[in-house]
């Protein structure tokens, strides 16, 4: 009994510590390249944000939600990285020994982390854009059609926009997995379905861009702020399953080292 335990017991012990490498190279990759990039989309926002600003104010009629609403747009900047990252980058770590569930659980870890950072730089621009407002004197950017009045309420502005941040990110990979695991036709139905968390957490988080209208629609624009955050975090768990089920079954594709080399 003692020599069967034994071996099982180190094996298991080496597959978990292999699992937690193979996690933490995933998450730190995705952590640093999202950096990598967002900083120059952040750069190129707020200068967006601020030219916008410049412009108004020479014309007598400043909305300074410019600011913060193109900074806003750092979710779906975040979709749009989810597509791209996970295609460049799963047949190169199972080809390197991880396996699906390892990259899986990476993506998880990097996009949470990613989220968490981009929900605090975008509430750091919400409340940058509410005290510029207050020292100028300008009409706040508040027109009800969102969870939080406006970017005083830092608290819970960080909470609907980490959630935002997280929930696309994880959209966008679950789009990415879904094309590469099942082809183009059935990726795009699935695309479909992938969807579906960004939906949930738009009904219950009511961005202002078409969250507020879909949760009038469906009677959600007044929920509480804990239900919301329910909501959207639902969204966020949704994205994540469907993100391993997709990844669970799918075939990988050769790598071509030579290929990837010279890239």
């Amino acid at each position: 009994m003692m020599t069967t335990t034994r071996p099982s017991t180190a094996r298991r012990a080496l597959e978990s510590a292999a699992h937690r490498r193979a996690v933490r190279a995933v998450a730190e990759y995705y952590i640093g390249g999202t950096w990598y990039v967002g900083v120059w989309f952040w750069v190129i926002a707020l200068a967006v944000g601020a030219l916008i600003l410049w412009i108004m104010e020479r014309n007598g009629d400043v909305n300074v939600g410019a600011v913060g609403g193109v900074a806003g747009s750092a979710k779906f900047f975040l979709f749009v990285l989810g597509i791209i990252l996970p295609l460049m980058t799963v047949a190169l770590h199972v080809a390197a020994g991880g396996t699906r569930r390892s990259f899986a659980h990476g993506l998880w870890l990097g996009a949470a982390v990613s989220g968490l950072t981009f929900g605090l730089a975008t509430a750091a621009v919400r409340w940058f854009e509410w005290w510029l407002a207050r020292r100028n004197g300008w009409a706040p950017d508040s027109d009800g059609a969102q969870l939080y009045a406006d970017g005083s309420q830092v608290g819970t502005v960080l909470l609907v926009e980490v959630l935002f941040c997280t929930v696309y990110y994880l959209a966008g990979m679950a789009v990415a997995a879904c094309y590469y695991a099942t082809g183009f036709v059935r990726g795009t139905l699935l695309a479909l379905a992938a969807l579906v968390p960004v939906v949930v957490a738009e009904v219950f988080l009511r961005s202002g861009f078409f969250g507020d209208a879909l949760a009038r629609v469906v009677g959600l624009d007044g929920t509480p702020v804990w239900l919301a955050a329910l909501g959207g975090l639902a969204g966020v768990v949704l994205a994540a399953l469907l993100l391993r089920a997709v990844l669970r079954g799918a075939a990988i594709r050769p790598v071509d080292f030579a290929a990837s080399a010279s890239v």
